[in-house]
This record gives C-alpha cells, sequence and structure tokens, in this order.
C-alpha cells in the first residue's frame, strides 16, 4: 500500500467527500460538529493552515489530520470505505504522530470508518509505540418515562441549585480538572485546566449541540459557599439529549450529588418533551459506570480514543492506575 499523500494542494472535492463521510460517521456516535466544519476544515487542509494525509476517493477515501492547542494536538483518523481500511488507517495515524512538530508533548486521536473492535485493534497496534495509552469509552442510552416525570427531588443537604448560566466558566472548568484530573478521562480535554475550560466554554457556546439551559444544573455550596457539582446537557435531535458532562467535587463524593444531578436532569428532559438521553463513559471510570448502570442506562456503542505522550516531556500528565 503506498504511504498517504500530504493534504496540503490536494482537490477540496476529494477532501469534502471525504469529511461528509466522517460527518456521517461523528453523527452516528452523537459526536458531529456543527455548522460549516466541512468546508472550512477541507479549506484548511488544502491551503495547509491544517496539517493532515490522506488517499483520495478512488483509493479508499481516507484521511488525518490534527489541530494543536498549545503543546497538545487533536486529530482524528478517517479509515475510508473499501478493502484495506485497518492499514490506511495505521499509516495515516502514523503519518500524524511521526508529523506532529517537536514542541508538541503529546496528540489525542479518534476515528471513523472501523467498526468498534477495528478502532480497539488499530489503537492496541498504534500502542507499540513508547507513551501511548489507548482509551475505551462506551456510549450509554436511557429512555425517558413517566416514573421520571412528577416533582423535583430534594437537594442534598447543604447545597442549592442554580442556573449553569450564573456561575463562571473558570469554576466550571476549576471544578471539572479537580473532578478529573488524574484519571484517563482528563486526557479527553486537555492536560491543563486551559485545555478543560475550552471544553467548557465549547458545550456552553453549542459548538456539540444547542446548549439545554433547562437541562443544566449547577450546585452550590451554601457554607463555605463553593460550586460543588454540576450537569451540563445538550441537543442531538428533538427527542434526544446528550448529557455532556457530570461533575462532583472529590471532596463531596458519596454524598448523594451525583444521583441527585441525574435524577433533576431526567425530570427536567421528561418535562421538555425529550424521550431519551444518551452519554459517553470511559470504562476506567468504574465508579461513573456503575452511577450509570444503577439508573438503567444500556451501552449502544463503543469508541478508542489513542493518546500519545512524548515519552520524557514535562507536559506529560500523571494518571492514576
Amino acid at each position: 500500500m503506498d504511504a498517504p499523500r500530504a493534504a496540503r494542494g490536494a482537490p477540496r472535492t476529494d477532501l469534502e467527500e471525504i469529511l461528509q463521510g466522517i460527518r456521517r460517521e461523528l453523527q452516528r456516535r452523537d459526536d458531529a460538529p456543527t455548522g460549516g466544519w466541512i468546508e472550512a476544515t477541507a479549506r484548511e487542509l488544502t491551503t495547509g493552515a491544517r496539517p493532515g494525509w490522506y488517499y483520495p476517493p478512488s483509493a479508499g477515501g481516507a484521511l488525518a489530520f490534527y489541530a494543536r492547542r498549545g503543546a497538545e494536538a487533536y486529530g482524528h483518523v478517517h479509515a475510508g470505505e473499501s478493502d484495506g481500511g485497518s492499514d490506511r488507517a495505521f499509516r495515516l495515524a502514523t503519518a500524524v504522530l511521526d508529523g506532529v512538530p517537536a514542541d508538541v508533548a503529546s496528540a489525542n486521536l479518534g476515528f471513523t470508518g472501523l467498526d468498534s473492535a477495528g478502532e480497539r485493534a488499530l489503537a492496541r497496534r498504534l500502542a507499540e509505540r513508547p507513551g501511548s495509552t489507548v482509551i475505551e469509552r462506551s456510549l450509554m442510552e436511557r429512555m425517558l418515562g413517566p416514573a421520571d416525570g412528577g416533582p423535583a427531588p430534594d437537594a442534598p443537604p447543604g447545597v442549592r441549585g442554580l442556573p449553569v448560566r450564573e456561575v463562571t466558566v473558570d469554576s466550571l472548568a476549576d471544578l471539572d480538572h479537580r473532578a478529573f484530573g488524574g484519571t484517563v478521562d482528563a486526557y479527553l480535554v486537555g492536560a491543563g485546566l486551559e485545555g478543560t475550560r475550552i471544553a467548557i466554554e465549547s458545550m456552553l457556546d453549542g459548538r456539540l449541540g444547542r446548549f439545554v439551559d433547562e437541562a443544566s444544573l449547577a450546585l452550590i455550596e451554601t457554607d463555605p459557599v463553593r460550586l460543588v457539582g454540576a450537569v451540563l446537557t445538550t441537543e442531538q435531535t428533538i427527542r434526544r439529549a446528550i448529557l455532556v458532562d457530570l461533575m462532583v467535587d472529590p471532596d463531596r463524593r458519596r454524598h448523594g450529588l451525583g444521583r441527585y444531578l441525574v435524577t433533576w436532569t431526567f425530570r427536567a428532559l421528561r418535562a421538555l418533551g425529550y424521550e431519551s438521553v444518551r452519554l459517553w463513559v470511559t470504562e476506567a471510570n468504574a465508579p461513573a459506570r456503575a452511577l450509570y448502570d444503577g439508573f438503567g442506562f444500556r451501552a449502544v456503542d463503543a469508541a478508542a480514543i489513542y493518546r500519545w505522550d512524548r515519552p520524557g516531556s514535562s507536559a506529560q500528565p500523571h494518571v492514576a492506575p
């Protein structure tokens, strides 16, 4: 199999055709970008503003690219639709990892064009490279029914609820960073507080789907006053919502805050007319998985994310075993 071509100078129509396929795959996973993403990304790739590599539609229609955020890179690999997709994806992922500048300390790669087993196999093949981590995630769904309606649940003792937009983005980012620090979940938004803040802003700005203010809540501890929990919800369709973030202060775990936030969100979504709710959870986050299993969520899909940290980099985050 030939090496992938650089996307710079590629026919924009070829890139747009491949990006259409990526978007369809991401829509199926509730992760599709909004707006003019296809046109903007194709333009950045063909002009060289965004580094990328590809196989043209006549050779499978595969594509890989990344964007840089400080010392971190976030990329995507699409395997294409014809035979040999796994090998094409491996070559494309290798091109990304070999192509990031020397001052990039880490890279995250997501995949489309392969089934979940193929993604895991590809990520593990890439994991032979020193500094690798494979993050496995499950997409879970729960139907909403009459039992989710009724009166609002009582807040746990010592806390009160506020609309999410009444607290600052910085306070939400700080809570999220503390809630997931030292776990593989922290890899998904970046090793530092700034990456977390950018991710929170993307949710609130509707870049991950329309933000549903009525089904998002912040929990404030009253004495002393501080943010101790929050749930952020977006819309995928008029009938299905996505719980995009659930965070609880590590010092307030096992006090019922997470269970309250999920129960409250179910009631709000049911009142708004949604029929189901979905979320992503990493396989390594056993407490969260147990919480969602207890609420009746069921896995409907799976995906793998490949993470590479440059060996010896001071930016490499610690991950708890």
